[in-house]
């Protein structure tokens, strides 16, 4: 069995995070989605830019995404605020379309207080001192010393009933990346509540995710990494 040991120590969270970031503000992540063999759509997620949220430097990152299979078609756009000292998620919003149905949530969270609340809904609730929302939470693993045969137990997410949030990191494999070359990568598990979901992370610097499974109710999706661009850069060399 795999041991399980805290993630990281809060101070040694805070050093780690005043070396530069493995993202940077204008990067942007395609991928292509596939149910098996089948293109079902595209996705990508961007570090779209700074800004201030109550007072606090935060990086801005958004994702989005269409497509599924006939009958399941749905359009998805995520957008999170976290504070660049403590990587902390300060607010996130989610919306999902399918077809003529429509969810849409913002919440607001706040880590000082360790309480969050949804706009729009009366009263809070309770959240950990360092919440992360399911964006976030990408963004904080590619900043993270992760060691293959380890497990990791977080409890950061900021709906207290999903965590804690297992991260086992199961080994290390070749991934394709763009251009058709190979790139090694971390292989994660990650799982909460019965749900699990993998990602492979390169294992360099930059911590890119180059591919991701994640369980949807039609079946598994595959996310592989199309195209990558960060600032005075093109797409990312072939592995």
């Amino acid at each position: 069995m795999l041991p399980v040991t805290p993630l990281i120590a809060h101070a040694a969270l805070l050093a780690r995070l005043a070396s530069p970031y493995p993202s940077t503000v204008g990067e942007t992540l395609r991928y292509d989605a596939k149910l098996g063999y089948f293109s079902i759509g595209e996705a990508s997620m961007s570090v779209t830019r700074m800004a201030q949220e109550r007072g606090t430097e935060s990086f801005v990152f958004t994702a989005d995404g269409q497509g599924g299979p006939p009958g399941w078609r749905v359009r998805y756009d995520m957008t999170s605020w976290v504070g660049t000292g403590r990587f902390n998620s300060l607010r996130f919003h989610r919306r999902l379309e399918q077809g003529s149905k429509v969810e849409e949530h913002g919440y607001v969270i706040i880590p000082d207080s360790s309480r969050y609340r949804e706009e729009g809904v009366e009263g809070d609730w309770v959240a950990p001192a360092d919440p992360l929302d399911e964006l976030a939470f990408l963004y904080y693993l590619r900043t993270t010393p992760l060691k293959v045969g380890q497990t990791y137990s977080l409890s950061r997410y900021f709906k207290t009933g999903y965590n804690p949030i297992e991260v086992s990191v199961a080994g290390r494999e070749p991934i394709v990346m763009p251009g058709g070359g190979t790139a090694p990568c971390l292989s994660l598990l990650v799982s909460t509540r019965g749900t699990n979901m993998r990602v492979w992370l390169t294992d360099d610097a930059r911590r890119l995710p180059a591919q991701l499974e994640i369980p949807l109710p039609f079946g598994t999706v595959t996310f592989s990494l199309v195209s990558s661009i960060s600032p005075g850069s093109s797409r990312s060399p072939s592995g």
